[in-house]
């Protein structure tokens, strides 16, 4: 039977080996997210021990952020090289290691140097993993899986923070290291050892008798698989001309998907990383201002897994157009709502912001994962990994920004936050514009 590996993937029943794939990539990325989390859990710890002062550690933080988006494209691009699962592996392998180094660090330069190469693995596990499950995963149920794996991370980052407290008591700061470290290790070769290359990876590779003998075993079949065609220029033969990630025909592509993600991480950041100082200014407690945030970041999480089933429904371009219009309007009442606030908010008005930023959150973060859904599907095989390396390092890129700009934004006002707002209602505006840019939508499943 000639059929192509997207076609064998989506007709058939889902078979134990593609659960394993999923549920590898998921652990590798849980792993990445608690190993890339360690050094801010350890920090006081850190200080105690070394007695110096925790603006130092700002170096060592910002160098895992930049070694994870430059790891993020410089990985993908090996993967569409060398293999999905091959550099899935080596990313454990080398964020698990550094991570473990770091467990013997005495300096902070030290640290700040075992963070920035551990970045590189954490930034390059993304783009296979997701690469690499979504081309397993049938069509059915592709947006759910990539919805999932796009918490990955985060959810990683979540654990460490729950598990942290009681490591510390019982092992210290070092053993905190090595055990998330030696982990990620042994997820890595676990991953190895259970996970297969794509016949879809193979067959662009020229490597048709791998991809056949791959394909049989799993699918219990005699099957000739059929080359993809989305990874060939002016042919469907084996033969065509190989679409790279910069080619003319993904231009609207990789510019939609530039602004979106770094528009929507922006959102995020600012939200997560500077709620507290924002709401603390206007008269919350900071306890309150705790909660806000726990809330938004608890939103966030299920935002990105109703990803999947919202995309089914509405299509990409709707949900986009949707995360776009509903994120600006709960930026702009939030802003409306805490601008005179000048002493603690009433049980009503806490309320109501506990609503707007978990919608600000949730919804930011469905954006996000409906962007992961365009990227795994509208990239040819032949640059898919990276693809999805260049839309994770531009969304680091606008986190970053955020992140580093927030403060002064918030200066900039003196007594009114409408700066900060306005940067945050700006980017829920980019959103919009990059669905019409973007050329690749995904139809509502009634319309396939």
């Amino acid at each position: 039977m000639k059929i192509t590996f997207s076609q064998a993937v989506s007709t058939g029943p889902v078979r134990l080996f593609q659960l394993t794939v999923v549920t590898m990539v998921l652990l590798v990325l849980v792993l990445d997210g608690m190993d890339a989390q360690a050094l801010g859990l350890v920090v006081p710890s850190i200080i105690a021990e070394w007695g110096v002062d925790r603006a130092e550690f700002g170096t060592s933080l910002t160098a895992s952020l930049l070694g994870a988006g430059i790891g993020a494209l410089l990985g993908g691009w090996l993967g569409d090289r060398f293999g999905r699962v091959t550099m899935l592996f080596a990313s454990a392998l080398f964020f698990g290691a550094t991570t473990m180094a770091s467990s013997q660090a005495d300096t902070i330069e030290t640290l700040a140097a075992l963070r920035l190469l551990g970045g590189l693995g954490f930034g390059a596990a993304g783009p296979n993993g997701v690469a690499l499950a979504s081309e397993w995963t049938p069509e059915r149920f592709r947006t759910h899986v990539i919805a999932l794996l796009s918490v990955g991370t985060p959810g990683g980052g979540t654990i460490a923070a729950g598990i942290a407290p009681f490591l510390l008591d019982d092992f210290g700061w070092r053993g905190l290291f090595l055990i998330f470290g030696g982990a990620s290790i042994l997820i890595g070769f676990l991953a190895l050892l259970l996970v297969r290359e794509t016949p879809s990876w193979l067959l662009a590779k020229g490597r048709e008798d791998a991809a056949n003998r791959t394909a049989r075993r799993i699918f219990g079949q005699e099957i000739e698989l059929l080359p993809e065609p989305d990874g060939i220029i002016g042919t469907t033969g084996a033969e065509g001309t190989r679409v790279g990630l910069f080619h003319r025909d993904h231009t609207r592509l990789t510019a939609g998907v530039a602004i979106a993600f770094s528009a929507c991480t922006a959102i995020v950041y600012g939200l997560t990383l500077w709620g507290v100082v924002l709401f603390t200014s206007r008269g919350f407690t900071q306890d309150q201002a705790i909660g806000v945030i726990f809330w938004a970041g608890l939103m966030s999480v299920a935002g990105a897994l109703a990803g999947g089933p919202v995309v089914r429904i509405l299509g990409s371009r709707r949900t986009m157009a949707a995360c776009s219009a509903i994120t600006f309007a709960a930026v702009v009442i939030l802003f409306l709502m805490v601008e005179h606030l000048s002493a603690a908010p009433d049980g009503a008005t806490l309320a109501a912001v506990y609503v707007l930023a978990g919608i600000m959150g949730g919804v930011a973060s469905l954006g996000i994962s409906t962007i992961y859904t365009m990227m795994a599907l509208g990239y040819p095989v032949s640059c898919r990994s990276t693809g999805i390396g260049l839309g994770m390092l531009l969304g680091r890129i606008g986190g970053i920004a955020m992140a580093l700009s927030g403060g002064y934004l918030l200066n900039w006002g003196g007594t009114s936050v409408l700066p900060f707002f306005g940067v945050m209602a700006a980017c829920a505006l980019a959103v919009s514009s990059s669905t019409w840019i973007i050329d690749r939508h995904i139809a509502p499943a009634r319309e396939q």
